[in-house]
């Protein structure tokens, strides 16, 4: 009996870690690490508003925390 009870337990371990791997590969895919930044755009010339409607606060890899405007 106890030796059905630790594979039991050693199943739902497994299906665990299985699941916490699963959600890691999830979270990467819909949040990817930035792996640069740029202070200029080579893609066009497109001239930003003068009033952004806010700011997104993001955390960077460093510690240190930035306000990145948005526009409508």
């Amino acid at each position: 009996m106890a030796e059905q009870d630790s594979s039991g337990i050693l199943a739902q371990l497994r299906n665990g870690v299985q699941a916490i791997n699963r959600l890691a590969q999830n979270l990467s895919s819909a949040f990817p690490v930035i792996t640069g930044t740029s202070s200029s755009a080579t893609g066009g010339s497109a001239t930003l508003p003068a009033n952004p409607v806010g700011f997104i606060t993001v955390t960077l890899p460093n510690g240190t925390s930035a306000r990145v405007p948005y526009y409508d």
